[in-house]
């Protein structure tokens, strides 16, 4: 960690070094000025500043479709168990439902359809994640959460290649484990979960 300077220690030097350099007489008053002034540069240049630490990311892990998953906990509100769901006409397939959570009715999303994984339906002691970005609160389908964990931003590697308009579009990166880490606001906007309104 970087330390503050003593400038009036620093000014003693200065002055000790000068009396040392005219007593010495073997140099020029010129050379004494010179030597004085670029060691005044160098202590007056700033102290180098500590390393910043590495970006932390906190990881909320579940489990879906056979598949580890998981998503920031900076966009997480909690993990409540899978009550009372309701399904609704004319969404789209990955909606799973709506809950009601604290008296809001969220929708709860089902990315097994999305991402094509195994498994369909609710499974017992199943839990809704839910997430809040953009201004929109919802809930995501998980058979099981396992906790939290914390790794270095630069830890993620980068998502596996796949086709166009994929899952990849979602995952923001891989922990050294395999946990895919989701892209909560990417799936925010994507338009396979928007609601049509318009009832054929």
């Amino acid at each position: 960690m970087a330390q503050s300077l003593n400038w009036q220690q620093a000014y003693a030097r200065l002055e000790r070094a000068r009396r040392a350099l005219e007593a010495g007489g073997d140099l020029s008053p010129e050379e004494v000025r010179r030597i004085l002034r670029d060691r005044a540069v160098a202590l007056a240049r700033p102290l180098e500043e500590a390393p910043t630490p590495a970006e932390v990311l906190e990881l909320l892990l579940f489990s879906l479709g056979g598949g580890r998953y998981a998503v920031e906990t900076a966009h997480v509100l909690e993990a409540v168990p899978l009550r009372e769901l309701t399904p609704v006409p004319c969404t789209p397939p990955v909606i799973l439902g709506v809950i009601n959570h604290r008296g809001r009715i969220l929708p709860v999303l089902d990315f097994r359809r999305l991402f094509e994984s195994a498994g369909q339906g609710v499974t017992e002691g199943s839990r809704v994640v839910v997430v809040e970005t953009g201004g929109m609160t919802s809930g995501i389908y998980a058979d099981a959460v396992a906790g939290t964990v914390r790794i270095a931003a630069h830890e993620l590697a980068p998502p596996p290649a796949g086709p166009a308009g994929g899952r990849q579009g979602f995952i923001r990166g891989v922990t050294g484990d395999m946990v895919a880490v989701l892209d909560v606001q990417a799936l925010g906007q994507d338009p396979r979960i928007v609601v049509n309104e318009e009832v054929a």
